[in-house]
């Protein structure tokens, strides 16, 4: 095919086209995955396709296959080869059958799947049985969809009359592989808009009106639990100022209560400076990516359906703004004293990527184990780690000298006291730490918790998501709902005379990443038919870092949220 003006590669009547063979694997673990020709299937030539660095990084390994399919040709059957198998090979095939196994094949890189073969006369409730047959499917059918000299669409289909008996696995058994080619006219289908047949068959039109209502809904209460908790805030706020502002000068030190009391405290430095600066920039950073990525998938910067396309862009942006992360951190270390800069730029480059490197080196020695091509290959590897090294840590440690010359020593709108005050020790139940952290985590959660089963059914499914529109809403939705949830616990804390709210704003703001985390067990085991060692490690590592994720970026916006609402406060109050 040669590249014309118009979008896409042009066919000459009668050019050979490639099928390209990708992988195959048990359908219900979409992340365990092998290379197409670990099963015997015939080949003359194992030409391996040159991918691309996103395809190596979802697993792909393309290999040219011997399907001979020319354009506009027509073909009722061919013989692709016949092949005495030993037991052993039958063997595998039988343990693929029995796995539900998939292959994956690709013509002008538009992807088609077909199962490998059926099992016959299983119970569904007693498993196996004695009378159970295996059959392979040998015959493959494509139907190739094309609009003037451009191929639009693909599919292959199995032929269920042509299955081949494995059962009694003999060795010598023979099969005679064959397929045909169907060319349909699909003049409707242009070649800019091929791939949206993937994601409409899954989204739409059936679920996407479900799927705009549970937005519409989610909105509506995330809108009216905002306006209820910014009515009581102001209300209670109006009050403590109507009431501080209304007493003599003479009489502040008797009559102050609450959050006023402590005014001598409440920017008392906390503990552990360092770490929670190199954990707010991280997650400003995190959050930066986020917001980039939605915005890219938006316009179209980045097409979704391309594969690999999100998670090239992911870590790209992920290096390129390594200096937000390094200023934001360096600039708050130095608000709160800090001397060792250098020391925190390094945590705040380290304090994300540490966690993804153990739960990757698990994940993908797992992988390498059982042979699975979802293992990253070592070239790949070489490439993010250099990206890391010689990239995203100079860009950190330059915006960190940045955020660390722009700061100015913290100006807080209250003096700090020589002793701090002691603490009340009684609370009720609901005061306590993990109470705030549940009721801090649960709102925000309850306003993605939709959005949430689309995404893993994507993430952790064979469905394409493309509805980043909707997806944009959500993340807007959860930093304000995180935002104000977190300001409203702390200013209660507060007025219990608990001054301690530095690590505690992260902490509520950041537990929502708990709640996705332990959702990724409830769809585990009750949404889905996955299992297995391979499935249950990238499942659950890879969950962990993105809970992980979203703890960082949340506590930090919850951080940025409640910083501004206390220096505000007590620059209003006449405090001395």
């Amino acid at each position: 095919p040669i590249l014309g003006p118009a979008l896409g590669p042009h066919s000459a009547a009668r050019e050979p086209l490639q099928v390209i063979a990708n992988k195959v694997g048990p359908f219900n673990n979409p992340s365990e995955t092998y290379e197409y020709y670990s099963l015997p299937f015939c080949s003359r030539s194992k030409k391996k396709r040159r991918e691309d660095f996103g395809e190596r990084l979802v697993g792909d390994r393309k290999v040219v296959s011997p399907y001979e399919v020319t354009f506009l040709d027509n073909v009722p059957w061919r013989l692709l080869c016949e092949q005495s198998f030993s037991r052993p090979e039958l063997q595998m095939f039988t343990n693929a059958i029995e796995n539900d196994y998939y292959f994956e094949m690709f013509v002008e890189d538009l992807p088609m799947w077909g199962y490998v073969g059926e099992v016959e006369g299983e119970d569904v409730l007693l498993g196996h049985l004695e009378t159970v047959r295996r059959y392979i499917y040998p015959h493959l059918h494509f139907s190739i969809g094309y609009n003037a000299d451009q191929v639009v669409s693909v599919n292959v289909s199995t032929n269920p009359q042509r299955k081949v008996d494995i059962t009694e696995e003999f060795d010598g058994t023979e099969v005679a592989f064959s397929y045909s080619v169907e060319w349909v006219a699909r003049s409707d289908l242009k070649w800019d808009s091929r791939m949206s047949r993937y994601h409409d068959s899954r989204f739409l039109p059936g679920t996407f009106e479900i799927h705009w209502l549970s937005i519409i809904n989610s909105f509506v209460l995330v809108l009216l639990l905002t306006a209820f908790l910014t009515i009581i805030m102001m209300r209670v706020l109006k009050n403590d100022f109507s009431r501080y502002m209304e007493v003599e000068e003479d009489e502040i030190g008797e009559e102050e209560t609450g959050w006023k009391l402590i005014n001598g405290d409440v920017f008392r430095f906390p503990p552990f400076a360092s770490g929670l600066s190199a954990l707010i920039g991280a997650g400003a950073q995190l959050f930066c990516v986020t917001l980039l990525l939605l915005m890219c998938a938006i316009s179209n910067c980045i097409v979704p359906t391309k594969r690999g396309a999100v998670l090239t862009a992911m870590i790209i942006l992920y290096v390129c703004t390594a200096p937000i992360g390094g200023f934001v951190s360096a600039r708050l270390y130095r608000q709160l004293g800090g001397d060792a800069w250098l020391a925190n730029a390094l945590l705040a480059s380290v304090v994300f990527p540490c966690p993804l490197v153990l739960v990757f080196t698990w994940v993908n020695s797992v992988a390498l184990a059982h042979g699975s091509s979802a293992a990253l290959p070592f070239v790949a590897v070489v490439i993010i780690s250099t990206l890391y090294g010689l990239v995203a840590i100079p860009l950190t440690l330059g915006g960190a000298i940045l955020g660390r010359h722009l700061s100015e020593d913290f100006g807080a709108p209250c003096r700090t006291t020589r002793l701090p005050r002691e603490i009340p020790v009684e609370m009720p139940w609901y005061r306590l730490p993990p109470a705030q952290m549940f009721m801090a985590g649960f709102l925000p959660f309850s306003a993605i918790y939709i959005e949430l089963h689309y995404i893993f059914a994507s993430l952790w499914g064979h469905k394409i998501y493309t509805l980043f529109g909707i997806l944009f809403l959500a993340f807007i939705m959860l930093l304000i709902v995180t935002a104000f949830i977190t300001v409203s616990l702390v200013y209660f804390q507060l007025a219990r005379e608990d001054y301690r709210w530095w690590w505690r704003s992260l902490t509520c703001g950041g537990s929502t990443g708990l709640f996705i985390y332990a959702y990724s067990f409830f769809y585990f085991f009750n949404r889905s038919t996955m299992d297995g060692m391979i499935q249950g490690s990238f499942f659950f590592g890879y969950m962990a870092i993105i809970s992980y994720a979203f703890f960082l970026m949340l506590g930090s916006v919850g951080f940025q949220a409640t910083f501004a609402f206390i220096c505000h406060i007590y620059s209003v109050v006449k405090a001395d």
